[in-house]
C-alpha cells in the first residue's frame, strides 16, 4: 500500500518517534514517503539512513495520508485517499475549539485508552482509534548495570506538568541524610542551571540542610541510542506526572527490566499497574497551573491529576526497602514489553487497520 506521513521526525517528541513505525512499514514492502516538519534536535537517531531515503520517495498515488499533530496542527491531504490523523493530549478532555479540526479526518488515532476517552467525551465524528507507542527491539537486548547506591531516575520536559517539584519535595523529605540513595533527572531547559532548577522546587529548610540525599541532573539531549545507557543506571524510574498521553520513558525502562512508579492517571496505566510498577494515588483533580497555560493555551480550564505527595515519598521508601520485589517487578515489565509493546508488534496492528481500510475502499490503495 501507498502511505504518506507528515509529522515531526527529527526530535525527541513522542510524535517523532512513529518514525520507527513507517520505517518498519517501509522494510514490510508498503511504499513510504514522509514529509517533515521543521522541528528538529541536534542528536543522532537510530536508522537515520533508512528514515532519509523514506523522505526523499516521492508520494506514490493513491495513498493514505498520515499526519500528526494536535487541533489547529491538524489538516487533510484533498488528494489522499483516506486521511487519518495522529494525536493526542494530557487531560480529561480535549478542547472544543479543536473538534473541527478533528472532524475533518477520516478517523484519528490516539495513543491511550485515556486519549480516546478524552476525545470520545467531544463530539468527535469519525473513528477513534488507540495505536500505542512502541520500543525499539534493541533496548530488550540492553543489562542493567549495578552500582552501590540505589538510585530513582526521571525522564521528562521541566515543566509543571510532569511533577518536578512533587518529586524532588518528596525525594528530599523521605531522604535527608541517606548516602546510600539517588535520585537521576533527565531533562532539557537551555534557561536555568541545575541548581536553580532543583532549588526552586526546595523549602527554605530544606535549602538550608546541611544533609541533602543526592540529586544530578543531566541537562541535555541525547543521542537516541545513548538513552537504553541512560536507563540502565536506575534501579527504578518515578514519573509523578500530572497528565499523560502516552509516557513513552516509562515504557523504554520497562523494556529494559526496570520497573517503575507513576501517578494512577493517565496514558501510562494502559500499562503500568501493580504487577509491573507502582501506582501513586491521587487526592484530587485540578487545573493546571497558570504558567503552564501560557505555555500551551489548549491546557486552560482543563482538569489534571494532583498526586499525592505523602504517597510519593511511602511508594519511594517502600521501594527502596524491598530491592528483590523490585527486580522480580523489572522482569515481568520486560516480559510485557516483549510481549506486547516493540514496535515490530504495533506494525503488525497497524498494518492489519491498514489492510482493513484498503479493503473498505475497494482495495483501491493496494
Amino acid at each position: 500500500m501507498n502511505i504518506c506521513y507528515r509529522g515531526v521526525v527529527h526530535n525527541c517528541s513522542g510524535y517523532a518517534q512513529l518514525r520507527h513505525l513507517f520505517i518498519r512499514l517501509a522494510r514490510r514492502g508498503h511504499h513510504v514517503s514522509i514529509i517533515p516538519f521543521n522541528s528538529r534536535d541536534d542528536i543522532k537517531l537510530l536508522y537515520s539512513q533508512e528514515l532519509k531515503k523514506l523522505e526523499n520517495n516521492d508520494v506514490k498515488k493513491p495513498y493514505i495520508s498520515i499526519t500528526s499533530g494536535i487541533g489547529p496542527q491538524l489538516q487533510i491531504d484533498p488528494e489522499a485517499v483516506y486521511n487519518i490523523g495522529h494525536s493526542m493530549f494530557e487531560t480529561t478532555e480535549i478542547p472544543e475549539r479543536w473538534v473541527e479540526f478533528y472532524n475533518q479526518f477520516d478517523e484519528i488515532w490516539v495513543p491511550s485508552k485515556f486519549c480516546e476517552k478524552a476525545f470520545d467525551r467531544k463530539n468527535i465524528r469519525c473513528r477513534v482509534s488507540t495505536i500505542p507507542y512502541g520500543v525499539d527491539e534493541s533496548y530488550i537486548t540492553h543489562e542493567k548495570k549495578s552500582h552501590d547506591l540505589f538510585t530513582f531516575l526521571s525522564v521528562g520536559q521541566w515543566i509543571d506538568r510532569k511533577g518536578w517539584d512533587l518529586l524532588i519535595q518528596a525525594y528530599v523529605a523521605e531522604f535527608m541524610g541517606n548516602y546510600n540513595v539517588r535520585l537521576c533527572i533527565k531533562t532539557h531547559n537551555d534557561i536555568k542551571t541545575n541548581e536553580q532548577m532543583i532549588r526552586e522546587y526546595l523549602s527554605t529548610e530544606c535549602r538550608n540542610a546541611s544533609y541533602m540525599p543526592r540529586i544530578m541532573i543531566k541537562n541535555q539531549k541525547l543521542d537516541e541510542e545513548s538513552m537504553p545507557f541512560l536507563y540502565q543506571e536506575a534501579d527504578c524510574v518515578i514519573v509523578p506526572s500530572r497528565g499523560e498521553a502516552f509516557c513513552l520513558p516509562l515504557l523504554e525502562s520497562m523494556a529494559l527490566g526496570i520497573p517503575v512508579i507513576t501517578t494512577n492517571f493517565g496514558g501510562q496505566v494502559d500499562f503500568v499497574n501493580e504487577d509491573v510498577g507502582w501506582l501513586i494515588e491521587i487526592k484530587q483533580l485540578r487545573h493546571l497551573s497558570e504558567r503552564l497555560c501560557k505555555i500551551n493555551a489548549g491546557y486552560k480550564n482543563l482538569w489534571f491529576a494532583e498526586p499525592e505527595i505523602d504517597d510519593i515519598k511511602k511508594v519511594m521508601r517502600y521501594v527502596f526497602e524491598h530491592k528483590d520485589e523490585v527486580r522480580e517487578k523489572g522482569k515481568r515489565s520486560q516480559e510485557l514489553v516483549m510481549g506486547t509493546y516493540t514496535w515490530e508488534k504495533i506494525t503488525d496492528y497497524v498494518e492489519k487497520r491498514l489492510n482493513e481500510i484498503c479493503r473498505a475502499l475497494g482495495d483501491q490503495n493496494e
